[in-house]
């Protein structure tokens, strides 16, 4: 047994007091009534049983008080099934983790504020189902979708640059990485959130626009960096920076962010782009996700206790209906 209310019974400590308040006023009663009328009067009043009827009576009251404050503290025994409708978003985060995203236009750099904003999107979130896609040259589940948000912040503050065997980017394995990866049919809301510098190396991203937006899938842009580009950091065993990263003829390579691949790819899927830079924006962009429509996902089946408050309540009532029955005059039978 369990109880849905349990701080309920601190109201008993309430009912001690009474309980002893009625006894003590009980007793005086009895004496003054000994004190006005003689033994002999006090039977030809017809009082049933002497001074026994008033303390059952008081036993009787205190059990009504009992069995109502269980009633309220809302016992619970049993278990029933009981079918409930999750809804939701399925929502997969396409990180890119490329060498550009080693650049120290946004500080501390690039790849580190891009999870920042990611986990600061998932907080509030309760149904909506979530997972993550790291991609560069080669994509992979960094976090498979989920509602265990402590461990996809976890897995997202865990990503790294990719390998050096691994780098360039390419939106497009991506893409085609997160069609596989939602479990929803077509009627499930499924957004994409590609957060990225938007140099695409492959440029193959636009033959998959046809396919996302067959599929309903919806995908927003964030770009990551500024206009102007920075240099890509060369860091030793130590982490620390070492040089610059430079291009065959020994210039240095500048990652500039390409807002327009951003715009067009959100804007043919009916998402939106946004720039991580800008704090005001991004704020818009977190709240337009928390106020996106959900749909149901799933539909899931769980074991429910059984509310049993009535049971006590019934006692209850059936304890002060016998109080205020019960009469302390003697019921004349007959005439003597």
């Amino acid at each position: 047994m369990s109880f849905l209310r349990p701080q309920a019974f601190f109201l008993l400590l309430v009912f001690l007091p009474f309980f002893l308040l009625v006894v003590y006023d009980h007793g005086k009663r009895k004496r003054l009534q000994r004190g006005f009328l003689s033994q002999v009067a006090y039977k030809k009043l017809g009082i049933r049983s002497g001074p026994e009827i008033g303390v059952f009576k008081v036993v009787l009251i205190s059990i009504v008080l009992v069995f109502f404050i269980t009633a309220l503290a809302g016992p619970q025994w049993g278990t029933v099934l009981e079918k409930v409708d999750l809804e939701g978003l399925e929502m997969l985060f396409l990180l890119d983790t490329s060498n550009s995203m080693n650049a120290e236009d946004l500080k501390p750099n690039r790849l580190t504020v891009a999870k920042q904003l990611i986990t600061s999107v998932v907080e509030g979130f309760h149904t909506d189902s979530v997972g993550l896609v790291n991609f560069a040259g080669v994509a992979y589940v960094q976090c498979p979708l989920t509602i265990d948000y402590d461990a996809f912040k976890l897995m997202t503050r865990a990503t790294l640059i990719s390998p050096d065997e691994e780098q360039g980017t390419d939106f497009a394995s991506a893409f085609k990485l997160a069609l596989r990866s939602f479990k929803s049919t077509g009627e499930g809301k499924r957004v994409l959130i590609l957060i990225t510098d938007g140099e695409d190396q492959e440029g193959l991203w636009q033959e998959m626009i046809a396919t996302l937006k067959e599929n309903r899938i919806i995908v927003f842009t964030v770009g990551v960096g500024v206009a102007d580009g920075a240099p890509i950091p060369v860091r030793n065993e130590a982490g620390e920076v070492s040089g610059w990263k430079k291009d065959k003829r020994g210039n240095i390579v500048k990652t500039r962010l390409d807002e327009n691949t951003l715009v067009q790819i959100s804007t043919q899927t009916g998402g939106q782009y946004f720039r991580l830079s800008d704090a005001a924006a991004i704020d818009i962009f977190i709240k337009n996700l928390k106020s996106f429509e959900r749909s149901v996902l799933s539909r899931q089946v769980k074991l429910k206790k059984v509310d049993r408050f009535h049971y006590p309540l019934i006692l209850g009532i059936i304890f002060l209906l016998l109080e205020l029955v019960l009469s302390e005059r003697r019921i004349p039978w007959k005439k003597d």
